[in-house]
């Protein structure tokens, strides 16, 4: 396709056509293409505009008649015209122009270039049309991460992958930025609370990119906003705007932020780094220079079309408009959804806390600060307790408790101590003498102890416990036959008759064939 030629040479040439001069004269003082002169001659004769009586056309007309097909000569078309409605079909299901050139070239050659200037001549589109959004001070702060790379931090003394935080005042583009090395949830909304006070108050709205740690599900009408990030919101009395989905441009500020950091103070920073000899990044000093830069270059430079620099914004204009702060910092809130265990109990951050038993089976919500654990089913709270102080610690409530306890106690030594003690001292003395002997496991018989309550009742059993104890018989088989013949009842110091004596005892003492004992020894 030729080069286009400006509208006031093509009304110059008609203008000479006129006044009755030559192509060649034309050409020679134009300097102007032969070929350009001829058309314009053409449609000139074609629309009687040589005529001198006739009017000069505008400077539409003339420009209708060069770019409409009359102007060409007579059979003459394109290359690819032949092709226009597989391009028409190509540019409907977004075909690329590599791809139509592909096709193209394959029956009629041509370059890339060719394709491009026919698709854009023949197949105009429509420009998108933006609004300028007139920016209200203090209304809105726009958040995102942006990655720095791989930084040498000498704490851990190791590479770790690196992301500066950048929080955006809109109205007046000042700035809080924060080198991090992560983009875990506390990360987020810690950066979210040194962005407030470094600007000395809380705008109305915060607009989140969709991560995770924000936005648990973006939507165009109704996204599902993290629990804790709600917390946050309603700590510091702000709004959370989500930016709509796949809709980067709708916090267009940050992210051009992010854009300006990684292209102007990126590139400066790896520079004198090399000029000390580090080819790694490190990242006690990328903390450093972030924070001068960001001081004597960021917030001092004139704003293009605004003629004024992000502190003079900010201190005239926004800082008066921001909300103010409250009086203590927001109390980092975990949430989670663990299930009630048949031990009517959840798991959450390395302890355990009890629920109520009719619970067992169900998800249940947990919301957790740093010193209490809330816990709820169905939007209601079903129960709360203190923050575990210490790992795996089991924090239980006594009305959590099934009405049969002792179906659960029998599941663990610790349950089967506690519901010993639940009977009486002399029953919990023999559960325990059991459980010291360590060769074998104490559970059964402990278990066959307690389940004489039942059978012999509560008192008889202490008192059974009581005397094997003194006989120093705490065995399950010294029990039951101590229950089992009624010697439960007779006083402690009367033994029973030898024919049912119970506490059999060896015929030599303990300690009789040690060596170490001379006295003791067989010669």
């Amino acid at each position: 396709m030729p080069r286009r030629v400006p509208m006031l040479e093509l009304k110059d040439i008609l203008e000479r056509l006129r006044m009755g001069q030559s192509i060649k004269e034309i050409n020679r003082e134009l300097s102007r293409h032969k070929t350009v002169i001829r058309k314009v001659k053409r449609i000139a004769e074609k629309n009687n505009w040589l005529d001198p009586d006739f009017l000069v056309p505008s400077e539409k007309e003339i420009k209708d008649a060069y770019e409409s097909r009359e102007g060409t000569e007579q059979g003459e078309s394109h290359l690819l015209d032949n092709f226009k409605a597989e391009i028409k079909r190509w540019m409907g299901e977004d075909y690329s122009f590599v791809v139509m050139h592909k096709l193209i070239n394959e029956s009629a050659p041509c370059s890339e270039s060719t394709v491009r200037r026919y698709v854009h001549k023949n197949f105009p589109q429509s420009p998108t049309l933006v609004m300028v959004r007139e920016t209200i001070p203090g209304e809105v702060m726009e958040v995102d991460f942006g990655y720095l790379g791989l930084s040498w931090d000498v704490e851990t003394n190791s590479r770790r992958k690196t992301w500066f935080f950048s929080g955006r005042l809109r109205h007046s583009r000042k700035v809080y930025r924060e080198v991090v090395f992560n983009q875990k949830q506390e990360t987020f909304f810690l950066c979210h609370i040194h962005a407030f006070e470094y600007f000395g108050g809380v705008p109305r709205k915060v607009t989140p990119d969709n991560l995770k740690a924000a936005i648990i599900k973006a939507s165009f009408v109704d996204p599902l906003v993290n629990r804790a990030y709600r917390s946050l919101a309603e700590h510091y009395s702000f709004m959370i705007s989500p930016c709509v989905p796949y809709s980067p441009k709708h916090k267009g500020g940050v992210e051009n932020d992010v854009k300006y950091v990684k292209r102007n103070f990126l590139p400066l920073f790896k520079e004198h780094q090399r000029q000390r000899g580090h080819e790694m990044l490190y990242a006690d000093e990328l903390i450093q220079e972030l924070e001068k830069w960001n001081r004597e270059v960021c917030e001092v430079r004139i704003i293009q079309k605004v003629g004024r620099t992000p502190i003079e914004l900010f201190e005239q204009e926004e800082v008066a408009e921001l909300k103010p702060l409250p009086l203590n910092r927001w109390d980092p809130v975990k949430c989670k959804e663990p299930i009630v265990g048949p031990d009517w109990r959840i798991q959450f951050e390395k302890a355990f806390y009890s629920v109520p038993y009719q619970m067992v089976g169900n998800k249940v919500l947990v919301l957790a600060n740093s010193s209490i654990v809330r816990i709820f089913y169905d939007y209601e709270e079903i129960t709360n307790h203190e923050r575990a102080k210490r790992l795996w610690e089991y924090k239980r409530k006594p009305e959590h408790a099934p009405p049969h306890l002792e179906e659960y106690l029998n599941l663990s030594t610790q349950g089967l101590v506690c519901w010993a003690g639940r009977l009486g001292p002399s029953v919990l003395g023999v559960v325990k003498r059991i459980f010291e002997d360590k060769a074998v496991d104490g559970i059964p018989p402990v278990r066959g102890v307690i389940r004489f309550a039942d059978k012999y009742s509560t008192s008889r059993l202490e008192a059974a416990c009581k005397r094997a104890l003194h006989y120093e018989t705490p065995t399950y088989m010294s029990v039951k036959n101590i229950l089992k013949n009624g010697l439960d009842s007779m006083p402690l110091d009367q033994p029973a008759e030898p024919s049912g004596q119970l506490n059999f005892r060896f015929q030599r003492e303990y300690g009789y064939f040690d060596p170490s004992g001379s006295e003791n020894i067989i010669h």
